[in-house]
């Protein structure tokens, strides 16, 4: 993804956590992939680095 399309991705999952947070049994239907727990996973050990794509 470029730049723009990470921040747009960011600012939709903003707005989820947000809805999730105000509104009572809201569930946006987000499964936790692999991807998401390796996210949270290097925030969480406040190890956000830059990613070398592989492919």
């Amino acid at each position: 993804m470029n730049v723009d399309q990470h921040l747009k991705v960011a600012k939709w999952h903003i707005e989820q956590a947000r809805l999730h947070s105000t509104q009572d049994g809201y569930s946006c239907g987000c499964p936790l992939n692999d991807h998401d727990k390796k996210a949270i996973e290097a925030v969480e050990s406040d190890n956000v680095h830059e990613e070398k794509d592989d492919h």
